[in-house]
């Protein structure tokens, strides 16, 4: 292993003031093991470097070092057409199936590319390097966030903004807010979601600032500021027009801002609209992208309930339970949950069957 990485355990040690027998206690190995880590015997896994790094606070510092390569790769371009190809695999499953499936063969995919993009010989195979890494990171934060895990989600996100910044990209810095913005959201915080979005528009990208502006007018509608919220929806709009193609977010939608206004409508309690809007909108995806249509047309059964058609809400989601159970999607459940709340509250004939479906969805031990 690179002895950076020993000498870098053994400086931040002796500069947070920790001997070895300390550091012992605030990691699972022990003296001597810790020992051999300082003298450069031993190779850091990245379990082990992630551990040294969040005790000794150095800000992702050693989990960069664990993984530079010992040898330096030789310039192959056929290296990033390859994994820009298993990019576009790894997407198509994740549109299909559980995050957790997804994630075993696309965290490793992310330190393999970014050790490659270390190693590499090429300025410009290195640059492309990161660049993929960062889409894999951005991708795998995502997948985290449909697992239900925040804290690892947000990890991979930071990965995500330090390997772009790496390959030229600095867009990907207003995207990792705009990411932000959408925890605070799923966690019922409106300022919150606003202030993320708000940072995230000031990016020179347009396809950034429109997003930016979808997410702003969402904070804006959970705190019920009808107003802000349709002059952010008709910004976004308007940027919208400018955006060609982005390598982030969804590509599931065919109108990302009618579908944003459906679900902005939704929290304002103008559900009639929003269900209208959903009944054209959520047709249009393709049958390949299940987590969008179960994410999106949940939100449009929710839709027809609020605004006083129960039962044919029962039927949408009757006909979404079994992508939903495929997908697995841990912010589709939080609207799975209210359905199920308004289901019980409402008790509509035609919900007895789906709400024992629910249940046991929301509560199986899978």
């Amino acid at each position: 292993m690179s002895p950076t990485f020993a000498q870098e355990v053994r400086r931040l040690r002796n500069e947070r003031g920790l001997s070895l027998s300390r550091l012992t206690d605030l990691v699972p190995y022990s003296k001597g093991h810790l020992s051999k880590i300082e003298n450069g015997q031993v190779r850091p896994n990245p379990e082990m470097a992630k551990i040294l790094d969040d005790v000794l606070q150095a800000g992702g510092r050693l989990i960069e070092l664990a993984d530079a390569p010992v040898r330096p790769i030789p310039s192959d371009h056929a290296a990033l057409r390859t994994y820009d190809s298993m990019f576009d695999h790894h997407r198509a499953l994740g549109r299909r199936l559980s995050p957790g499936v997804v994630l075993v063969s696309l965290r490793p995919q992310v330190d393999v590319l970014s050790s490659l993009a270390r190693s590499a010989d090429d300025p410009g195979l290195s640059r492309g390097l990161w660049l993929l890494a960062a889409r894999y990171a951005e991708y795998a934060g995502w997948m985290e966030q449909e697992r239900g895990d925040d804290a690892s989600a947000a990890e991979m996100t930071r990965r995500a903004v330090q390997y772009a910044a790496k390959g030229g990209d600095r867009e990907l810095e207003a995207w990792a807010l705009v990411r932000a913005a959408e925890f605070a959201l799923y966690r019922g915080d409106a300022r919150g979601t606003v202030s993320f979005a708000r940072r995230a528009g000031e990016s020179s990208s347009p396809a950034m600032r429109s997003a930016a502006a979808l997410r702003e007018a969402q904070g804006y509608a959970l705190a019920g500021a009808a107003d802000r919220c349709e002059r952010a929806l008709d910004r976004a709009a308007q940027l919208q027009e400018a955006v060609q193609e982005s390598p982030y977010g969804t590509t599931s939608l065919v109108d990302q801002v009618a579908v944003h206004r459906a679900w902005s409508f939704y929290d304002l309690g103008r559900y009639a609209e929003a269900a209208a809007i959903l009944d054209t909108q959520v047709p249009l995806i393709a049958p390949s992208g299940l987590r969008a249509r179960t994410r999106f047309g949940l939100r449009r059964a929710l839709a027809h309930a609020a605004a006083g058609d129960v039962d044919h809400a029962c039927e949408l989601v009757a006909d979404l339970l079994d992508d939903i159970r495929q997908v697995q999607s841990a912010t589709v459940h939080i609207d799975l949950t209210a359905f199920s709340r308004l289901l019980s509250r409402l008790r509509p004939a035609a919900g007895r069957e789906v709400a024992g479906e629910i249940s046991d969805i929301l509560f199986s031990c899978s």
